[in-house]
């Protein structure tokens, strides 16, 4: 018997499914007599990754063509919308369990400040979605000289020219205390 770890993760993407579909059911009821116009939108799962030059965010998306998926890059938000035209048939009987999700799926992800917008690459094959987004460059630390001001420079200079001053006077008092 092999243990698993627990992921709290699991769980609660878990529990969102289990509630998007009890919340979904529920509106089928409500809407028995009605069409339903509306496909389900649920949260597209990502893994993201970092490299030295660029991110790149895989996504599953099973049963889509590549023309059902928008990308786009607006200030910093990377958006996926993957929509699916559903075209049900009528089998014969009725299913006692559906665990597969159909609808749209869509996610933003916020995007670093040193990522190249303008040079995203997408690319779909076997029902997977990677987007590669460039980095830029990462400048490097300049260095600043540190001058010293003009203003302080002569307030220094007069500083010392009194200073001269007053060690002149120095020994002048020195050698009158000497004579008295």
């Amino acid at each position: 018997m092999a243990i698993a770890r627990w992921n709290p993760t699991n769980e609660l993407s878990s529990l969102r499914t289990t509630m998007d579909r009890l919340f979904g059911e529920l509106m089928e009821d409500g809407m028995a007599g009605h069409q339903r116009t509306q496909t389900p939108s649920y949260r597209l799962p990502v893994d993201i990754t970092e490299t030295e030059d660029r991110y790149v965010i895989m996504a599953p998306v099973p049963g889509f063509e590549p023309d059902e998926v928008d990308i786009t890059v607006a200030d910093g938000v990377l958006g996926i919308l993957a929509t699916h035209k559903e075209e049900r048939e009528d089998k014969e009987g009725r299913f006692i369990r559906r665990e597969v999700a159909f609808g749209n799926y869509m996610r933003q992800i916020a995007l670093p400040g040193d990522v190249k917008g303008e040079d995203v690459q997408a690319d779909f094959e076997n029902g997977v979605l990677t987007i590669e987004i460039p980095r830029a460059r990462r400048r490097q630390p300049v260095r600043v000289e540190v001058k010293r001001s003009e203003r302080r420079s002569r307030r220094q200079n007069g500083q010392q020219g009194r200073l001269s001053g007053s060690e002149q006077q120095q020994p002048a008092t020195a050698a009158s205390s000497a004579k008295k």
